[in-house]
C-alpha cells in the first residue's frame, strides 16, 4: 500500500471519528506532507475501514524506512506518531472553546467529547492499557481490583524520591507542567505533541487549573486535575474546598488527592495535582464498623486496611467544616504506642482526601496516613513491609488507597515461570527471576498442588499480599480500633 493511500485511510479515519473538521482537511493534509517528506497528494476513494493501530504501524513503518525517525525505540515512535495525529487537532484554544460548548449541554457531554478526542487521537494509550491484566480479588475487606500493568516500569521508592527532589531546569519542569502541550518528545520525556489541557477555575482562582485525561488509564476515565502554575503537592484547606468545587462541576466524576508528604504522597510530589474519574472504586463498598451524627453529617468508620472515615452530609459548608476538623485533629495526635508520632524532625501526619457525590449528596474519604521512618522501617513504619516487595514496592498513593492494584508488568513473567516450574517440578531457585519470590513461594507451594487452576490459584496469592499491603499503611491495625474510635469521636465533639 502506498503512502498516499495509507494517508488517505488515516483523514478518512480521523474525518469518521470527528477529529478533523471539514474546513480543516487542507491544512491537515500539508501538516502531514510536511512530516512525511511528501510534494503532493492524491485524493483517493477508500472503502474499506483499516484497523487503526495497524494502520499507525503501516505509517511508522514507512517513516522508519525513509529515515524520517532514526530508529524503532518507542518513544521515537511515539514522537512522531503524537505529532501525525496533532494535525487533525485544534489548537489548545479552540479545544477549550469546544470543550465548554459541549459544557452547556451538560458536563458529561462535555468530558465525553474530551475522552473520545483523547482516545481518537490515541494520546490515551488504549491499545497498550488493553494488555493489562486485571481482575477481582474476594478478600476480608470485600472486593479489591487488582491490574498487573503492562503498559508502564515500576517505580522505585528511592527512585520516586530522587526524581521529585530534583531542583534542575528541564524543559518541561516535569510530566504535568502545561509547558508539554504540544512538545514533541524525547528518549526520556513522553510525546505530547497531541495532548491538550482544558483551563478551568477551581475555588475562585480563574483559569489556573488544567483538565487531562492521563494517557495510561488506570481505570475509566482517569484524569489530572492540575495547578498550571509548578508547585508541590500540599494537602491543606483550600484542597478540599478546591476538591468540592471540582464535583460541583462535574458530579458525575469521583476525585481525590494524594496525601503532600514523601512516601504516603505518591509518585508525583513535584507539581500539584488531583485524580479523578468515571468508575466505582472498591472503598466505596466497605462495610460500615460504627456511625455517628454530628452537625447534620453522618460520620462513617469503615472496614478498610487503611484507617478511614467517610462523611456525608448535603450541604458542603458543613462538610468541609467537619473535614478541618478531623484534618487539624490528625495533623495533632501522636500514639507512642501504636508508633504514631506527628511530628519529630518534621511533620508526618497527613490524610489521603477524595470526594463523590452519591444520590445528591457529597461523600467525603479521609484517609489517615503517616510517613515516620525508623532504622527497622527505612521506607516507612506505614509502608509495606520489605518482605512484600516482590509484588509490590512503589509507594501506595491514591489510586491504591482506593482498593485498586497498580502492580509492575514483571509480575505477568515471573508468575508464568512460577506456574511452569510448579507443574513441571522445576527447582525455583535456578532462575533468577524468581530470587525475590523464593520465600513466598515457599509459602504457597504446598497449597497449590491442590489446586486444579493454578492461574487463577495465583492471582489470588497475589491478592492476599497486595491487602497485607494496604494493611501495612493503615496506621491503626484492626486490633486498635478503640485507639481509632476514641481519635474520630474526639475530632468531631
Amino acid at each position: 500500500m502506498t503512502i498516499n493511500t495509507l494517508l488517505n485511510h488515516l483523514l478518512k479515519y480521523a474525518e469518521k471519528n470527528q477529529i478533523l473538521q471539514p474546513d480543516d482537511r487542507d491544512y491537515a493534509i500539508n501538516q502531514l506532507l510536511y512530516l512525511f517528506s511528501l510534494q503532493s497528494f492524491i485524493p483517493e476513494n477508500i472503502h474499506e475501514d483499516l484497523d487503526f493501530f495497524q494502520l499507525l504501524e503501516a505509517l511508522i513503518d514507512y517513516a522508519m524506512k525513509n529515515k524520517l525517525i532514526s530508529d524503532d525505540s518507542e518513544s521515537t515512535c511515539d514522537n512522531f506518531e503524537a505529532k501525525m495525529m496533532d494535525s487533525f487537532l485544534p489548537r489548545p484554544s479552540e479545544m477549550n472553546r469546544l470543550f465548554y460548548q459541549h459544557y452547556k449541554d451538560g458536563p458529561k457531554v462535555a468530558t465525553d467529547y474530551f475522552y473520545h478526542i483523547s482516545q481518537a487521537t490515541n494520546y490515551i494509550k488504549t491499545n497498550r492499557i488493553k494488555k493489562n491484566i486485571s481482575y477481582k480479588y474476594q478478600g476480608k475487606y470485600g472486593s479489591l481490583d487488582i491490574t498487573i500493568n503492562l503498559s508502564k516500569p515500576e517505580k522505585d521508592p528511592k527512585t520516586i524520591a530522587l526524581v521529585n527532589n530534583n531542583k534542575t531546569d528541564n524543559y518541561p519542569a516535569c510530566a504535568l507542567c502545561m509547558e508539554n502541550v504540544g512538545f514533541y518528545g524525547t528518549s526520556e520525556k513522553a510525546a505530547r505533541s497531541n495532548h491538550r489541557v482544558i483551563s478551568m477555575t477551581l475555588n475562585h482562582e480563574k483559569n489556573e487549573w488544567g483538565f487531562q485525561y492521563s494517557p495510561y488509564s488506570y481505570y475509566n476515565e482517569h484524569c489530572i486535575i492540575l495547578k498550571k502554575n509548578h508547585e508541590p503537592m500540599r494537602v491543606d484547606h483550600n484542597t478540599f474546598k478546591e476538591l468540592i468545587d471540582f464535583i460541583n462541576k462535574f458530579p458525575h466524576y469521583l476525585i481525590g488527592s494524594n496525601a503532600g508528604l514523601p512516601i504516603v504522597g505518591g509518585s508525583i510530589l513535584s507539581h500539584y495535582h488531583f485524580q479523578g474519574g468515571r468508575f466505582d472504586f472498591p472503598i466505596e463498598k466497605a462495610k460500615v464498623l460504627q456511625h455517628f451524627k454530628k452537625r447534620h453529617v453522618e460520620v462513617e468508620i469503615l472496614d478498610w486496611p487503611l484507617s478511614v472515615i467517610r462523611l456525608t452530609g448535603n450541604n458542603e459548608f458543613n462538610l468541609l467544616d467537619m473535614v478541618i476538623a478531623i484534618f487539624e485533629s490528625w495533623k495533632q495526635y501522636s500514639n507512642a504506642s501504636l508508633g504514631i508520632h506527628s511530628e519529630t524532625t518534621e511533620k508526618h501526619n497527613t490524610i489521603t482526601p477524595i470526594v463523590k457525590l452519591k444520590d445528591g449528596k457529597y461523600q467525603f474519604y479521609i484517609v489517615l496516613r503517616n510517613n515516620l521512618t525508623t532504622s527497622e522501617r527505612p521506607y516507612g513504619l506505614f509502608h509495606p513491609r520489605d518482605e512484600y516487595f516482590h509484588i509490590k514496592k512503589e509507594n501506595i498513593g491514591l489510586i491504591e488507597v482506593m482498593g485498586l492494584a497498580v502492580l509492575p508488568g514483571r509480575l505477568k513473567s515471573e508468575l508464568d515461570l512460577i506456574k511452569k516450574c510448579m507443574i513441571e517440578n522445576l527447582d525455583f531457585a535456578q532462575f533468577p527471576d524468581l530470587e525475590k519470590h523464593l520465600i513466598w513461594i515457599n509459602e504457597i507451594k504446598d497449597k497449590a498442588m491442590n489446586e486444579i487452576d493454578i492461574d487463577s490459584f495465583l492471582k489470588q496469592e497475589v491478592g492476599k499480599v497486595f491487602e497485607l499491603v494496604l494493611e501495612d499503611c493503615g496506621v491503626f491495625k484492626a486490633k486498635d480500633y478503640k485507639s481509632f474510635e476514641h481519635f474520630v469521636l474526639k475530632a468531631i465533639e
